[in-house]
């Protein structure tokens, strides 16, 4: 959450009034790991434009690339083949070059 929360340059006391909260019920949740009621993680997740599964349990929506960016399917990093988090990093504005050596770089661009 926490990771979600600053790549959105959102404060803890912003996050918190918005979804109705305490910026301390914000930090247990971050820093220990205690999870919301399943409400508040519903509006967790709309303010971190995100679903209430990805909060939960880490299962996010990916493309394949056998389907189109419309053909999405549930599917969790470690399940993905090395061209689909290839694709996701560089989605993210990053290059991605991996060598025949097996050393691998990630760069902003």
């Amino acid at each position: 959450m926490k990771q979600l929360r600053e790549d959105r340059s959102m404060t803890i006391t912003e996050l918190a009034r918005r979804i109705g909260v305490t910026p301390p019920a914000i930090w247990h949740w971050e820093k220990r790991g205690r999870m919301p009621k399943a409400a508040t993680i519903q509006a967790v997740a709309k303010e971190l434009n995100v679903s209430s599964e990805f909060l939960e349990n880490g299962v996010h929506i990916v493309s394949t690339l056998e389907q189109g960016p419309s053909d999405q399917i549930s599917m969790r990093p470690d399940e993905m083949s090395l061209e689909q988090l290839i694709r996701a990093i560089e989605a993210k504005g990053f290059y991605v070059q991996i060598s025949s050596a097996g050393s691998r770089e990630a760069s902003g661009v």
